[in-house]
């Protein structure tokens, strides 16, 4: 294994667990948990057209838990 297949490895945090909330306050709960406990995440947000109402859009979002928190550099480079 060559030294930059290494830190390629050791730069991505390892991922606890995934989960998909449907509104802020759900979100804002895990991230205050997440924060308390010193752990790292990663939020995405998308959204969601209903399928009654196609002109109806709403926001949700995908939360990573991380085993640790990733560098600031990392997230810019992925932006």
């Amino acid at each position: 294994m060559t030294t930059e297949a290494v830190l390629e490895e050791s730069a991505e945090p390892g991922e606890i667990y995934t989960a998909y909330f449907h509104t802020v306050q759900e979100l804002t709960e895990a991230l205050t948990a997440a924060d308390t406990l010193g752990l790292g995440v990663r939020v995405e947000s998308y959204t969601v057209t209903s399928e009654e109402d196609p002109d109806s859009h709403t926001t949700e979002f995908k939360f990573t838990l991380l085993a640790e928190q990733p560098d600031h550099t990392e997230a810019a480079e992925e932006a």
